[in-house]
């Protein structure tokens, strides 16, 4: 309704309380909301629902606001806020949305509860997901029709582009990094009983998946049934894998992090990227989401979805032929190598010299840790969601288990 948003946005720039039954409303606006706004008359702007696919509600007010309403309403202040304040106030991270203000209801109790997040409007040309796969479509077609071998530096536009992100990447997790004073961000050492936590926790999801797996490959079709059995008969290599992961890593920091970092969450805008969506994974409770923890879990994330990228562009190319194209898919086994490698690079390349990490390349061992953690969690979640996409994660962790990654 234009006449509630935009005396919402007029109720956030007046920082208007509202009292409730059993609180309050409270509209609060950020440093940053006048300078977001640039004066502009808010009955001037027109207001327009999002067309995006989303578990919220998002609204643009001109090229000024995004205004995001969040369908469930969870006890306890959402991390989106909480991190895009931070990083809008007091980081100051040039390449995420800064955030104009908040609507939040305040229980007589105490209890806190976030009903919607405004944030500056940003152009982009939408987000990486869709560039990647927009990008693999192009590649697939020359390919196919090249009689050739492509040429060793083909993806070198796109690998600019990965260099980018993982340099962005690094910068936000070096902010997140800092020393502030406040206790909700400052960093905090990683413990040998935080890795060991971390280890027995993902051997807790290993068992929990693996029987979930067992319980439903009889239902899945050829070749991912095979394959299941092939992981469930490799369990204890597997089990031994986590086990050792992460030995040795030495000095780390926990930190907050994005918590649900994958292609989808990065915005392509004039060749660089906007980092967005600070909620962290919605299964997880907002402690969970606002707990303090590895910052390569959002490498991970990552990694796992240009693994999803090419597993989604394989399955486009076999859709089409109606037969597997051995040439093709290597073609994009190499294309993820590279991709990853850049990326690493890059990021490594970020977070040098900020504290972060001792030494990243010690750090490896927990970031195959939190790769398999990842690809447990979408293995459940393909499970009980999409059958037809659990080869993906399949075999990520048959890959991961294995120590190399996956061609076929």
């Amino acid at each position: 309704d234009e006449r509630f948003v935009r005396a919402l946005v007029g109720a956030v720039r007046a920082g208007l309380e509202l009292p409730a039954e059993r609180g309050r409303v409270r509209f609060a606006p950020t440093k940053a909301f006048e300078g977001i706004l640039a004066g502009d008359d808010i009955a001037a702007l027109p207001v327009v629902r999002s067309p995006a696919q989303s578990s919220n509600t998002g609204v643009t007010v001109g090229s000024r606001l995004f205004i995001k309403g969040y369908r469930t309403i969870r006890p306890g202040t959402n991390p989106e806020f909480e991190v895009g304040r931070y990083l809008t106030e007091v980081a100051q991270f040039a390449n995420c949305v800064p955030v104009a203000g908040v609507v939040e209801y305040l229980a007589n109790d105490g209890e806190t509860m976030t009903l919607a997040l405004l944030q500056a409007y940003r152009s982009n040309q939408g987000d990486g997901w869709a560039h990647t796969q927009d990008y693999l479509e192009r590649f697939i077609e020359g390919a196919r029709a090249a009689a050739e071998v492509p040429a060793p530096d083909v993806h070198g536009a796109y690998l600019a582009l990965v260099h980018t992100l993982g340099l962005r990447t690094g910068e936000l997790h070096a902010a997140l990094a800092r020393r502030t004073g406040d206790s909700a961000f400052d960093p905090e050492p990683v413990s040998d009983g935080d890795v060991a936590a971390w280890r027995g926790s993902v051997l807790k999801e290993t068992l929990d998946t693996l029987a979930l797996l067992e319980r439903n490959r009889g239902a899945m079709p050829s070749p991912a049934r095979d394959e299941a059995r092939t992981l469930l008969l490799e369990r204890e290599a597997l089990l031994a894998r986590i086990e050792g992961a992460g030995r040795g890593g030495g000095a780390t920091l926990k930190t907050r992090y994005h918590g649900d970092y994958h292609l989808g969450q990065v915005l392509l805008s004039q060749n660089d990227f906007l980092i967005i969506d600070f909620e962290g994974e919605p299964a997880r409770s907002l402690e969970e989401r606002r707990a303090k923890h590895c910052a390569l879990r959002d490498v991970a994330g990552m990694l796992r979805s240009f693994n999803y990228a090419r597993w989604t562009a394989a399955k486009r190319v076999n859709n089409t032929d109606h037969a597997r194209d051995a040439r093709l898919e290597a073609l994009l086994v190499q294309w993820e190598r590279e991709t990853r490698r850049e990326f690493l690079q890059a990021y490594e390349q970020a977070v040098a010299g900020c504290g972060l990490y001792g030494s990243f390349p010690a750090a490896r061992g927990l970031l195959e840790l939190f790769e398999l953690e990842k690809a447990l969690y979408e293995l459940r979640y393909e499970i009980n969601n999409r059958p037809g996409w659990v080869r993906i994660p399949l075999q990520g962790i048959l890959s991961l288990a294995g120590g190399g990654l996956a061609g076929h």
